[in-house]
């Protein structure tokens, strides 16, 4: 899910980082499509994806010249989230994975698949992917569970970030509802 980046990143290695959903590089690793410069275009799928990726322009530029891509400029147009030192490297990709592994995995699965399979189609067909998978989580766990963690203040919103918290027992009761009932829709 997480892309780790620590050298070089050219062909086939570009063409894994272009379909992962989240990527991290190290300050000195490089990125490039060169396989014009062996006669050929990228094979296998790069021409599709670091274009929607980067954007039309950025993306053929890359493919057309075949020259590698510092981090920090592959951080700017969208090819990673970030670049860090390399000795933080591990430790800035298991950031994100610990939040992310927080949450209910149907959910994860259902955000990655309503993208991945909508980005490219109209707004309303994309809309309908996105209603598909909402509707096809409504009956896991984490549906019943999510509500019921916020609303036992257990999820916060908090520096753009949900962040998880003990209950406690110093929490007011909110306006209409009796202590000691936490279930949803009761």
């Amino acid at each position: 899910m997480i892309v780790v980046v620590n050298n070089l990143a050219y062909e086939g290695g570009c063409e894994i980082t272009e379909t992962a959903p989240l990527g991290i590089a190290a300050e000195h690793a490089a990125f490039a499509e060169p396989e014009v410069s062996l006669g050929v275009p990228p094979p296998f799928g790069g021409s599709r994806r670091l274009p929607r990726r980067v954007g039309r322009k950025r993306g053929l530029e890359m493919i057309l010249t075949g020259d590698p891509v510092p981090a920090a400029r592959a951080a700017e147009i969208g090819l990673v989230n970030g670049v860090v030192p390399a000795g933080e490297l591990l430790g800035a990709a298991r950031e994100p994975a610990a939040h992310i592994t927080r949450h209910a995995p149907t959910a994860v699965a259902a955000c990655l698949r309503a993208v991945t399979r909508g980005i490219d189609l109209p707004i309303d067909e994309g809309l309908a992917v996105e209603s598909a998978r909402f509707a096809a989580t409504v009956p896991a766990e984490g549906v019943r569970t999510g509500p019921r963690r916020f609303l036992d203040r257990q999820v916060l919103w908090s520096d753009s970030r949900f962040s998880a918290l003990p209950p406690t027992a110093a929490s007011p009761p909110r306006a209409g509802r009796r202590p000691g009932r936490g279930r949803v829709g009761r």
